[in-house]
């Protein structure tokens, strides 16, 4: 029996006011047939949405189990890893764009050899406020020149869980790994570690997701990417493995420790600093404002028109210093168990 060709799965828990348009927009891409649904111990109304729209392609399982567990069972349940050659697992609050399938699976044809293990697109939020513009902000700096420059290396570090198309036939190698708060990091992390194949960034393929819009909730999200960060360097003893990921992950590690340290001794020594010489601030805050700043905002709010991106800069420096000390304290709390407390948290849906 022949594989079809693509399986978009979605797994969900108490996603009831978002899911309804991450089903319909992938409807729009693939059969009704090859949309899935795993209800993850839902208590609102989740799992009714995907059942009317989806009928048996809705597995619900009655006690929360995370994500990644979540997801292996849909696997085993509908038998996705055997039937389908490609597998895009999608988040509950994802709009995937109407030629992500048109634009991502061609690169995964062409591979005849099979060296590419998956493909990962570009994620875009929503500009509605000062918080979610600062996103796009970042996801611009982020992928268009990053993320472009990992894949050339061979170094992407994450394959995002809303935006990446696997070939189905490196789930019959690994499992989806469990254990740290970030899954899709660790999964990225994993297929290195077992040279499953490489892992190619695709600008043109994009989704669209739901990021905070409260100081609260982005705070909350930061705490769980930032802590799953440091969880999956010790899980996968980087950067002690020899890869391109190592060289890639420790700069990562350490520029964000610099920005951490640097921050928290302003916040202590800027009242001295600007008595005994305020050039020694003024200096490198040109430096970032004129060469850094200025420049990126320029491109993204040409690129994503939003041509009033300037007011915020302000506020763009605020949540930089906040991610820099949210990075500083995860390392803390992970790596030198300064807070053993490892929580789920999720923004507010609206």
């Amino acid at each position: 029996m022949s594989k079809r060709n693509i399986a978009i799965l979605i797994p969900a828990h108490n996603e009831a006011k978002v899911i309804q348009k991450t089903i319909d927009a992938a409807l729009l891409v693939v059969s009704k047939k090859d949309v899935y649904v795993v209800d993850d111990g839902s208590t609102d109304n989740t799992p009714n949405i995907a059942i009317v729209e989806l009928g048996q392609n809705v597995i619900t399982i009655s006690t929360r189990g995370g994500k990644a567990e979540a997801m292996s069972a849909a696997f085993n349940y509908f038998n996705l890893i055997n039937r389908y050659n490609y597998i895009m697992p999608i988040d509950a609050d994802t709009v995937i764009s109407v030629d992500f399938i048109k634009n991502t699976l061609p690169i995964l044809k062409r591979d005849t050899k099979k060296q590419i293990a998956c493909v990962v697109g570009k994620v875009m939020g929503v500009n509605h406020r000062w918080i979610t513009t600062y996103r796009v902000w970042e996801y611009e700096i982020a992928q268009s020149i990053h993320k472009h420059a990992q894949s050339i290396e061979d170094a992407v570090i994450i394959c995002p869980g809303c935006s990446t198309v696997y070939r189905s036939e490196i789930f019959k190698k690994i499992q989806i790994p469990t254990g740290t708060l970030t899954e899709d990091m660790d999964l990225t992390f994993l297929i290195h570690r077992e040279k499953l194949g490489k892992i190619v960034y695709n600008g043109e393929s994009k989704v669209i997701t739901q990021d905070p819009a409260y100081i609260k909730d982005y705070v909350k999200q930061l705490n769980r990417w930032y802590t799953g960060f440091w969880q999956c360097l010790i899980k996968h003893n980087i950067p002690w493995g020899g890869q391109m990921l190592d060289f890639e992950v420790g700069l990562i590690a350490l520029e964000g420790l610099f920005n951490g340290i640097l921050v928290a001794s302003l916040i202590f020594l800027i009242p001295f600093v600007l008595k005994i010489n305020p050039l020694i601030l003024a200096i490198p805050a040109g430096v970032d404002f004129f060469l850094f700043m200025i420049p990126t905002v320029i491109y993204t709010g040409i690129k994503n028109k939003i041509y009033h991106i300037f007011l915020y800069i302000p506020f763009f420096y605020f949540l930089r210093f906040l991610s820099s000390l949210i990075f500083l304290y995860c390392f803390m709390k992970v790596v030198l168990s300064f807070d053993l407390k490892m929580t789920w948290y999720k923004a507010a849906r609206y």
